[in-house]
């Protein structure tokens, strides 16, 4: 008798370590020093056409506010890009609420009849009763192994052990969505090994007169911080339409592509005059010289959009970028 009572007492403990074993060693995956949650989904009865749209209209259906939105998509590469944040809880009681601020990308590639879906760039925002602001952590310094484990491996850290297990739940549930989303109600999919985004290759770029040549993944930083403080010109390639109302969003980079994002206004005679993978220029002046006389160019093409209001954030992949 005395054996059962024990053993009736240890079934709880049993349960919670198996419960646990989801999170433990290898549960947050890194690739290339970044945390990336990977889901490969197969739809053997959709084209690729199909996934895409599907997933559009799943994307601007599940995050359809200011911070969380479907901010690029083109449906000729079947590619998707969804910015978004939600809070993750930890606990909930009648006193109080322990909760914590996640932003996060989801990166959507569509290839024939699958589907590969990307969870990165995280990172939180928690409040904290004891300081003004709140605490900021990325995931790759906080939820990895590394940091939400023991020494052993086997039990969750207190404090980061919480934000892996809220983080691994998130990824779960979205992709299990997204599956639903294309009709796929099994959602024992096993997740895809994520691999390292292909290297580009990049043409060497012809020098313009009185300008030095940069690729746009070597812009110096401290240039790039610059730029939000310089008066913005938009061209189309040809230089024949030119706006100067239009606001710098900065750079970013999207499925192994350099991009820069800026507001436009959707009557704007260049956003009219641009089509999908059109080239465009974006010229920088400083402050109190000449819009005609740009101390950096960036020339793009054309990859995206996304409506804000009456405003439209139009994407590009950087090609070229001279500064003189």
């Amino acid at each position: 008798m005395r054996q059962l009572l024990f053993a009736l007492l240890f079934i709880p403990a049993l349960l919670f370590a198996q419960a646990d074993r989801h999170y433990l060693a290898g549960a947050v995956p890194v690739v290339d020093g970044k945390v990336v949650f990977t889901r490969e989904i197969n739809t053997p009865s959709l084209s690729q056409a199909q996934i895409h749209q599907q997933l559009v209209k799943w994307g601007q259906e599940n995050f359809n506010t200011k911070e969380s939105r479907v901010a690029y998509q083109n449906e000729a590469n079947g590619e998707i890009a969804i910015i978004g944040e939600t809070y993750v809880v930890f606990s909930r009681t009648a006193l109080s609420l322990d909760r914590a601020m996640m932003k996060y990308r989801i990166i959507i590639e569509c290839k024939g009849h699958t589907c590969t879906l990307r969870l990165t760039g995280i990172r939180y925002e928690y409040d904290v009763s004891y300081q003004d602001e709140p605490e900021r952590y990325l995931a790759e310094e906080w939820i990895t192994d590394e940091y939400a484990l023991n020494k052993d491996q086997t039990k969750l850290n207190r404090i980061s052990g919480k934000f892996r297990k809220a983080t691994i739940d998130f990824a779960d549930q979205t992709f299990d969505s997204a599956a639903n989303a294309l009709g796929v109600r099994s959602l024992t999919i096993a997740p895809a090994e994520p691999v390292s985004a292909p290297r580009r290759e990049t043409a060497p770029v012809t020098p313009m007169e009185g300008f030095i040549a940069f690729q746009p993944d070597k812009v110096p930083g401290t240039i790039l911080r610059m730029l939000p403080d310089n008066a913005l010109q938009i061209k189309t390639a040809n230089g024949n339409t030119t706006d100067t109302n239009v606001a710098w969003k900065g750079i970013g980079n999207l499925l192994g592509k350099t991009i820069s994002t800026i507001s436009i206004a959707k009557d704007s005679p260049v956003y009219k005059a641009i089509g999908d993978n059109d080239l465009y220029r974006l010229s920088f002046s400083k402050p109190g010289t000449s819009a005609d006389a740009p101390w950096i160019i960036i020339e793009c093409r054309k990859q995206g959009e996304t409506s804000e209001g009456e405003q439209t954030m139009l994407i590009g992949e950087i090609t070229n970028v001279w500064i003189k």
